[in-house]
């Protein structure tokens, strides 16, 4: 249907009085579909393509002609695409296009497939039509497909193409969307739909150039494709009604020319500049990415650095197997607590405490059941003293608490708490169950 609509459209505005075409844009649809389909596929598009040949030529020409039309055009868009597919991607996909690569694809369009259909083309036609020479119709035949296919493939290959890297992005560049496709579609109806009348500065084709530029460098391959389009028709429509730009060159022929070649020196721009700067989006993504990825791996590097350097910290302070202050973190702390007690003329208390026979629990039990009882009281430890009390295992069975602000008779009261609470628990390891006791002594600041 796409070909079919597509051939109607091309009929109706891009062919002149005489039957010369200006270009030719339906082989692009079957070219597009064979790019980006699987090639056990490409015989239904290519009958797909023949049918709509069929159905968009009837009334128009023969049926001999129309047939060999039908041919001619399957032979074009499957010998375009082998050369795309399998010459020049090789297994890669559209969304890769780089500048060698369309580089490529112009001269695919350009200097292979369309002059070499147009050879069988032009027989065709003049078979039909002996008034003009064969090889006048060979070279409109060329012409006309190549500029067909130079302006439709690159803008069904870019929109058919899911790329999230497109330079298009809807949501930040609406209005700046919706200002470039009214200025195209403004531009192109003052150029090539203006009445003779208008200032000669009017039906100059080269002031769309910068716009073609610019959507190109702004949006890329979908934006100056898109532009493209339009811009072609409405000069196709304005030629065929004698309007605009090219309608006071010459003959038919004459104009015919200058237009194919405007259309194709603004493809080629388009294609190209809209390559440039998609090669450059890529690198620029691809760049971006990889920053990202590095700064991903920075940051937990980095937190992993952060955290060894926090564990190594709580190591350096504290007790592994009572999960208290060690040492020398309770010495320094408690030191901290003599110095401000002192200055501010404040009482402090401290509590010794030493496991009661706890080798004898070693020798009898087993250094885990030993181990068991050291974490036991360490925990009974943490759970009975105050936040801001330090506590600490300044020996092997041998443990102090430091008592900030507070005097004897309270600091007793705790002590005699301690003793009863770990007295009253079990240590239990390996199925064997101990009951300790401890002694302790207090002295107040």
């Amino acid at each position: 249907m796409t070909y079919y609509g597509l051939a109607q459209l091309a009929i109706s505005t891009t062919i002149m009085p005489e039957g010369i075409a200006i270009f030719w844009p339906p082989n692009a649809v079957i070219v597009a579909a064979l790019i980006l389909s699987r090639p056990r596929h490409w015989i239904w598009f290519v009958g797909a393509g023949i049918i709509g040949e069929f159905l968009a030529d009837f009334g128009h020409f023969p049926i001999w002609q129309i047939a060999g039309f039908a041919l001619v055009n399957a032979l074009e868009a499957t010998l375009t695409a082998f050369f795309i597919r399998f010459v020049l991607l090789r297994g890669k996909s559209y969304k890769d296009i780089s500048i060698d690569l369309s580089l490529g694809m112009v001269g695919v369009f350009l200097f292979v497939s369309p002059p070499i259909a147009a050879l069988c083309g032009a027989a065709i036609y003049e078979l039909g039509d002996e008034s003009i020479s064969y090889w006048a119709f060979w070279r409109v035949w060329w012409f006309g497909d190549a500029i067909g296919l130079l302006l439709i493939t690159p803008f069904l290959l870019a929109w058919l193409t899911r790329d999230e890297r497109a330079l298009i992005h809807w949501r930040t560049q609406f209005f700046e969307i919706v200002a470039s496709a009214a200025a195209t579609l403004l531009l192109s109806a003052v150029v090539f739909l203006s009445p003779a009348s208008w200032p000669y500065w009017t039906g100059m084709p080269s002031l769309l150039l910068p716009l073609i530029a610019y959507l190109a460098i702004r949006f890329g391959q979908r934006g100056a494709t898109a532009a493209l389009v339009v811009i072609a028709f409405t000069a196709a429509f304005g030629a065929t009604n004698e309007l605009g730009a090219f309608t006071h060159i010459g003959t038919q022929a004459e104009t015919v020319v200058a237009m194919q070649e405007f259309l194709l020196t603004a493809a080629i721009l388009a294609f190209f500049l809209s390559t440039s700067f998609r090669q450059l989006s890529i690198a620029i993504f691809d760049l971006k990415r990889e920053r990202a990825l590095l700064e991903e791996r920075v940051r937990e590097r980095t937190q992993s650095l952060s955290d060894a350097k926090v564990r190594a910290e709580i190591l350096a302070h504290t007790d592994v197997l009572t999960d208290i202050n060690n040492r020398r973190s309770f010495i320094e702390k408690g030191e901290y607590i003599n110095k401000q007690a002192k200055r501010f003329g404040q009482s402090y208390s401290i509590i010794m405490l030493d496991v009661d026979r706890f080798k004898d629990v070693n020798d009898t039990y087993g250094h885990e059941m030993g181990d068991a009882a050291l974490t036991l009281i360490g925990n009974i430890i943490k759970d009975t003293i105050r936040t801001v009390d330090i506590a600490g295992r300044i020996g092997g069975e041998e443990f102090a608490i430091c008592l900030p602000d507070t005097k004897s008779e309270f600091a007793v009261v705790l002590a005699e708490r301690l003793r009863t609470i770990i007295s009253e628990t079990p240590v239990i390891a390996h199925g064997q169950t101990v009951f300790l006791t401890i002694s302790l002594g207090v002295s107040t600041y």
